[in-house]
């Protein structure tokens, strides 16, 4: 049984949030907070599996809230519920430790393999949601990020892994999808994280589309 904890301070999106999870006979809601500081306060006394956040709540953001409760649990495994789309919000929310990223305008589908994947171990964000963030980054919204203006030379196989990362895929899972080793596709990405100055996935993600070097 996957446990899940809501953190969100909108009745009515916990609600359909609730509604939508009821679906999944594996999957119980264990606990629901309006605010971060609820849930911090309950932390280690009702443990969940998955915790879905919102970004925006009064008192104390969720970002800032991730990163406290993470700090008390580093265990814990999260997953950001946004009205957000660009990137610097998608890349705050994983420096913060969030395993996710969603839009509110999600479907039960992507809800659900968010959770499935997240519960795994792995990193989950939604295909809608990556090509919202390249259309930011097409209107020029994101300035953090440095582009080369299509002067990078990357193999097809560099260009494969790191359309693997974008998917959320492990590296267990690209080394499959590849038929290359674990060590290997550690090895490639190391290298294409130094060479973007990349600290984590999303970052190394955020890279990729705003260099148009991954087609979405």
């Amino acid at each position: 049984m996957i446990k899940i904890v809501i953190v969100e301070d909108h009745e009515m999106v916990r609600e359909g949030l609730k509604v939508l999870i009821n679906q999944w006979s594996d999957m119980n809601i264990v606990a629901e907070y309006s605010t971060g500081a609820e849930w911090l306060d309950n932390i280690g006394m009702i443990e969940g599996d998955v915790v879905l956040i919102d970004i925006n709540m009064p008192n104390m953001d969720g970002l800032t809230a991730i990163s406290q409760a993470l700090t008390i649990d580093t265990a814990i495994k999260v997953i950001v519920l946004s009205m957000h789309n660009d990137s610097n919000y998608f890349r705050e929310a994983f420096v913060a430790g969030a395993k996710g990223y969603l839009l509110k305008q999600l479907s039960a589908q992507d809800l659900e393999k968010a959770i499935r994947e997240v519960y795994k171990g792995n990193t989950y964000f939604s295909d809608e949601f990556l090509l919202k963030v390249a259309k930011s980054i097409k209107r020029g919204q994101d300035k953090s990020v440095e582009t080369t203006k299509g002067n990078i030379s990357l193999s097809d196989q560099e260009r494969q892994l790191l359309r693997n990362v974008c998917k959320g895929y492990t590296n267990k899972q690209i080394a499959e999808s590849m038929f290359l080793s674990v060590k290997t596709i550690e090895s490639q990405k190391s290298k294409l994280m130094k060479r973007s100055n990349s600290k984590n996935n999303a970052s190394l993600i955020v890279w990729a589309i705003k260099n148009q070097i991954v087609d979405l």
